[in-house]
């Protein structure tokens, strides 16, 4: 799936980029305007969590500069749906290639296709990147007590919740954080066994 691309089988699993009708590309520079007016939204933006997301225009392409800059520690990739409209981001940061692991975040910025099962499809694609792609052994992430459609999302993406690892500080805002390993992952059903309509 390197790349952005996925054709075919990945490892051996079919791609969630095609099954789904969903496809992820890298972010663009020219993604900031319409990335700016996603965190813009005020219910788009009490759902991101533990996320400060830009303020203006400019502040978003800064931030699109840093992820493209950074090729070690952070991948950020476009939703696309089946008509290839862009309907918002995920990524991975804080990738640690030595201890194989990596937190992932996701945003439906459309809010009309909120609820039809875009994240959950857009999640697994991101998941089968990192488990197939860069050989993660552990994906985690955070996410907003309130975003119920997300929880259902990860959920279904085989997430499970994790309490915080020896010397992890909980943050000031709530949180609830989960986690999926490699080998959890790879005893999952394949996605077309599997229902939509969350997130």
């Amino acid at each position: 799936m390197g790349g952005g691309e996925a054709k075919g089988d990945a490892g051996g699993r079919r791609s969630y980029w095609l099954v789904a009708c969903v496809k992820l590309r890298p972010i663009r520079m020219s993604d900031a305007e319409t990335c700016f007016r996603w965190v813009s939204d005020p219910d788009v933006r009490r759902l991101l969590g533990l996320i400060r997301p830009a303020r203006s225009v400019e502040q978003e392409r800064a931030w699109i500069a840093g992820v493209l800059a950074d090729k070690e520690q952070q991948r950020v990739f476009v939703i696309a749906d089946e008509h290839g409209q862009a309907i918002g981001t995920c990524g991975l940061r804080g990738i640690d290639r030595r201890e194989g692991t990596g937190f992932l975040g996701i945003m439906i910025g459309e809010k009309t296709l909120w609820n039809q099962g875009y994240g959950t499809y857009a999640t697994k694609a991101l998941l089968e990147y990192a488990f197939g792609e860069l050989g993660l052994r552990e994906v985690q992430l955070s996410c907003h007590p309130d975003n119920r459609g997300a929880l259902r999302c990860y959920e279904k993406a085989g997430f499970r919740p994790r309490g915080p690892s020896a010397g992890e500080r909980p943050f000031r805002r709530a949180e609830v954080r989960m986690a999926i390993t490699r080998e959890r992952w790879e005893s999952l059903p394949g996605l077309e066994s599997e229902s939509t309509g969350d997130y």
